[in-house]
């Protein structure tokens, strides 16, 4: 007799208090599924952009910075009411809703996301300096201050 055991995920998330903490900023990345470029075109990254500030993220998150690459977007986020994990699914159902009406077939964004709770020894600025470099980094910008889809609070 054959048994299968099914996998389960394992959970890569810190405790939950921790994503609860308004001091604590994260750095995040969120992928697309299967890695699409929806956001080469420039009235999504757009949309994409002003969700941060009229979905969950603005209402419940306090945002430090942000670079949208063409199939994932990178943030320094901290919450500001309730927990990020949840934010940020609220946030990628809010979206997906967008893309949804925009014509678009889903899903739009991988199961989960990357982060990384910054240290009290890690720069806030470097951070958000690092994180606006993506696009010169993947060759699709000569400097961070040409393109248009990344902010930080200190430019």
């Amino acid at each position: 007799m054959l048994i299968v055991v099914a996998k389960r995920r394992k959970n890569i998330r810190l405790s939950r208090e921790i994503y609860e903490e308004p001091s604590q900023i994260f750095s995040v990345t969120i992928c697309t599924a299967k890695r699409q470029r929806l956001f080469e075109n420039p009235e999504l990254a757009t949309k994409m952009i002003e969700t941060l500030y009229s979905g969950p993220m603005g209402q419940q998150g306090n945002v430090f910075a942000y670079c949208l690459m063409p199939d994932h977007i990178h943030l320094l986020i901290a919450p500001s009411a309730g927990n990020l994990v949840d934010i940020i699914g609220s946030w990628k159902k809010f979206a997906g809703h967008l893309l949804k009406n925009t014509g678009l077939n889903g899903p739009f964004w991988q199961r989960g996301f990357y982060d990384h709770a910054l240290r009290k020894d890690e720069d806030l600025i470097k951070a958000a300096e690092y994180l606006v470099m993506n696009p010169v980094r993947a060759g699709l910008a000569d400097s961070w201050e040409e393109y248009q889809f990344s902010w930080h609070k200190w430019m």
